[in-house]
Formats: structure tokens, C-alpha cells, sequence
């Protein structure tokens, strides 16, 4: 039996799920951009795009640690801690996290049965 079928299936409901989720989302409000945490992604993704051999990954790392460093003023100032966010944001950052954690469960799951 092909496979097909379900793989169309599931990226649909994957489309409509991430519609739903943005959709909420605009609801929530803006916050300015956390230019500390682009810059640690960028030196974390850059050696790890190196060591792969991963080009997408080696680029994005250099352009996060670059945006990350050019707005090095911002650090402090944009930073939010858990503390600091409202009821509805940490609903929403709670609901993000396990969202986030279902589809990598799920990836590693489809991961060890492809193989």
C-alpha cells in the first residue's frame, strides 16, 4: 500500500494546524526581538553546520550570529524573562513548548520507522 495517501493527509492537517496556531497567534502582543538569543543560536547552528557539512545550517548560523552582534546595544534591554511575561504569554509560550515537543516526538518516531 503507498504511502502517499497519508503523507497528503498528514501535511494538510500540518497546514491547517499551523493556519489555526497563526492565526491565534496575531492576537498576542508583539515584543521586540530577543538579539542575544540570535546571537547564541548563530554560535551554536554555525560550528554545527560545520561539522555536519549542512550549508543551509553553516549560513543561517552566520547570519543569526550577525544579527545577534550588530545589535549588540539591544541585549539587555530586550530581554524577557518567564517573570516578566503576562498570564496569556505564558499560556501561549507554554502551549508553543508543547506543540514543539509533540512534533519532535512524533519526527523521531516516523525517523525510527523509516529506517
Amino acid at each position: 500500500m503507498p504511502a502517499t495517501p497519508w503523507i497528503i493527509i498528514a501535511v494538510g492537517v500540518l497546514i491547517i494546524l499551523l493556519a489555526a496556531f497563526a492565526l491565534w497567534s496575531r492576537k498576542i502582543p508583539r515584543r521586540p526581538p530577543d538579539y542575544y538569543t540570535f546571537f547564541i543560536l548563530g554560535i551554536i547552528w554555525l560550528p554545527a553546520g560545520i561539522a555536519t557539512g549542512n550549508n543551509a545550517l553553516f549560513i543561517l548560523g552566520l547570519v543569526f550570529m550577525a544579527l545577534g552582534a550588530t545589535h549588540k546595544k539591544d541585549w539587555k534591554k530586550n530581554k524577557v524573562r518567564w517573570s516578566d511575561l503576562t498570564p496569556e504569554e505564558k499560556r501561549f509560550r507554554k502551549i508553543l513548548i508543547l506543540v514543539l515537543s509533540i512534533l519532535v516526538v512524533l519526527g523521531f518516531i516516523a525517523f525510527l520507522m523509516s529506517g
